[in-house]
């Protein structure tokens, strides 16, 4: 009983001190270890946007999602398919640990597919999404352009979303690939999906991308997705064998833009990729061990005035290993699924994080995230966050939209004549802020 009880106290307060030590050094190593980086492909000018993103605790809840849309909006109707077995695989993994209040799927006469908030109380503003590591997608990357394995990380991260995409039903990740995909991964033998960024300048006809050689930093800006549409093409020749086998350049351009314009990239001191991973499994083997070593010293000589150095120097083991995997780093590329729904606001102060306690990353918003939108539906508050700072070059190359321009009066449908209006739209009023 001795031995039990010593024990258990000593991993508790050991448990507690490690805790406290790795939030203060998160805030210590100049706020790095806990950031995450929306992707950007690549970009004119500065290729850097960092999001801060900070702490939260969460509580597990059931999660009951729900989609909605304004009842006059039919020309985007098909924009909310593949939500329901995302729903239903959401859901169905609550035992996992997702979590979503107040949050659901729902249509913008402004921006298309996005994220309404439910609630009128600002209290309900913290821990609106959980989504667990299991149902993260995610691949270490490096700040060099290739990594370990031979090529890109946005490659990599690409071949394992089409894989799954592949898979149907049989994927971990089925729910995610078909928000993607708008159900068409559950449809046996289909190789061609819709685009995740259907105005993303690649997207754009000859007709439609002249208007923007108005002005020098359009001209450049095609140049930019001209280059870029090589380094793509590069990276898939760049693939083995097997993996061109499973995919055209097709299939892999449509991996490449959701990965470019979905995931994120943060330096995640509690996850196993990067140099500071094999560091952080030894501290959590060494943890348990130096509580089993406590309990039994104690249990032989309660007063331990012999020990006390040697058990001190193995209980701040666990937390100097810790110190030194943080600053190796931890860098992942990762896909989280509900939370990469919400539209862009660069002012939004939301906060996504990965937090240990639960496993997940986890999404809390703050009044900044919310933006007011009244149409067939009533008055509805969309969910915005914020992918760091972003150039309108960035957002048109990778994203296919621009601050202040709405779909808003057009029935948008892939290849019809409002697509034209709105990229002309895109482009007439990158041309007014890009002279």
């Amino acid at each position: 009983q001795h031995l039990r009880h010593a024990a258990s106290n000593f991993k508790l307060k050991t448990l507690l001190a490690f805790t406290s030590s790795r939030i203060m050094i998160s805030n210590i190593l100049n706020q790095k270890l806990l950031w995450l980086l929306p992707c950007a492909g690549l970009l004119v000018g500065n290729a850097s946007g960092f999001v801060t993103v900070g702490r939260q605790s969460m509580k597990v809840v059931p999660p009951t999602l729900s989609s909605t849309s304004a009842p006059d909006d039919t020309s985007v109707s098909n924009s909310l398919e593949g939500v329901a077995d995302f729903e239903e695989w959401f859901s169905s993994n609550s035992s996992s640990g997702t979590q979503v209040n107040n949050i659901r799927h729902a249509l913008f006469n402004s921006m298309g597919r996005g994220l309404q908030f439910t609630s009128t109380k600002s209290s309900d503003l913290s821990k609106v999404a959980v989504v667990p590591r299991k149902l993260v997608l995610h691949v270490p990357y490096s700040d060099e352009e290739d990594s370990s394995s031979g090529f890109s990380w946005d490659a990599n991260l690409s071949c394992k979303l089409w894989e799954e995409c592949q898979k149907g039903k049989a994927s971990t990740y089925y729910g995610y690939c078909s928000l993607l995909t708008r159900g068409a991964n559950l449809q046996p033998g289909t190789t061609a999906y819709s685009s995740t960024a259907p105005d993303a300048l690649r997207h754009w006809t000859p007709t439609q991308k002249s208007s923007l050689e108005r002005s020098e930093k359009g001209k450049k800006l095609l140049e930019v997705e001209s280059k870029q549409q090589e380094e793509w093409r590069q990276k898939y020749d760049s693939l083995g064998a097997s993996e061109r086998e499973k995919m055209t350049f097709d299939n892999f351009q449509w991996a490449m833009e959701a990965v470019h314009s979905r995931a994120f990239r943060g330096d995640f001191g509690a996850l196993d990729g990067g140099e500071g991973g094999p560091l952080r499994k030894i501290a959590s083997l060494l943890l348990p061990l130096s509580a089993l070593a406590f309990g039994i010293i104690y249990a032989s000589d309660p007063s331990m005035e012999k020990y006390y150095v040697p058990l001190a120097i193995a209980a701040a083991s666990p937390v100097a290993l810790t110190i030194i995997a943080d600053q190796k780093g931890s860098k992942e590329a990762v896909m989280l699924p509900l939370i990469d729904s919400a539209n862009h606001l660069q002012e939004a102060d939301s906060v996504i994080e990965y937090d240990p306690s639960v496993d997940g990353f986890v999404l809390s918003l703050g009044r900044k995230c919310l933006v007011k939108e009244a149409d067939g539906a009533g008055e509805r508050a969309q969910v915005c966050i914020s992918y760091g700072i972003r150039k309108d070059s960035e957002l048109l190359l990778n994203y296919g939209f621009l601050r202040g321009v709405t779909m808003e009066g057009l029935k948008i449908n892939e290849g019809d004549e409002s697509r034209d209006v709105l990229r002309q739209r895109l482009a007439d009023e990158f041309i007014n802020r890009n002279p």
